[in-house]
């Protein structure tokens, strides 16, 4: 799956409109209106905020107030072209007073989109199992050991009357070195699965 490694923002200028093109990784379906939600306020005084989005299942394209078809749909169709999935494209456009024509509008967003895509990093990611994994206090230190030998990625780690990390695990069979390690005496919980890079 190719998406984009970090949030992406690329600027230009058209007769006078400033276009401005976000474009945000996205792993969760929940999150979507969130991260929309957060752009559209930070631009709450821009004229339209148009968006495209492929996160999961999920597809949409919204004009904002452009005339219909001139926004959302072109920049939807980048990131397709593009083989692009878990993105999120936001762009946002300050009105310069002179107008572009539907022709103009659509050049424009797609451009925004597909000039943006450029700047970005363009990234191979894998779906990848994210646990939480609970052992006691004495076998942190070589659950850690662990971790580092098997280049284990850790987002997450809480002390509580025991130790839980929050991990991903590419290689599930890596739950029965734990189990070894501890004598059995661990939990594990599976959380989701995520897209990621692979180290």
């Amino acid at each position: 799956m190719k998406s984009i490694r970090k949030i992406t923002i690329y600027k230009w200028i058209i007769k006078k409109s400033e276009f401005i093109c976000t474009l945000i990784p996205c792993n969760n379906e929940e999150e979507i209106d969130k991260i929309i939600h957060q752009y559209q306020e930070k631009y709450h005084d821009a004229n339209h905020n148009c968006i495209a989005y492929i996160v999961g299942n999920q597809k949409r394209a919204n004009d904002n107030g452009e005339p219909s078809g001139t926004a959302g749909l072109p920049m939807l169709d980048v990131l397709e072209k593009n083989n692009l999935t878990n993105i999120i494209a936001i762009v946002t456009r300050y009105f310069g007073g002179i107008k572009l024509g539907a022709g103009g509008l659509t050049r424009a967003y797609r451009q925004s989109v597909a000039d943006a895509l450029k700047e970005a990093d363009i990234v191979e990611k894998f779906s990848v199992p994210l646990y939480k994994i609970t052992i006691d206090y004495s076998y942190t230190k070589k659950f850690e050991h662990l971790l580092k030998v098997h280049k284990i990625k850790c987002t997450n780690i809480e002390y509580l009357e025991q130790v839980s990390y929050t991990c991903y695990l590419e290689d599930e069979s890596f739950l029965s070195i734990i189990q070894d390690l501890t004598n059995n005496t661990y939990d594990k919980t599976y959380i989701r699965n995520d897209y990621i890079e692979l180290s």
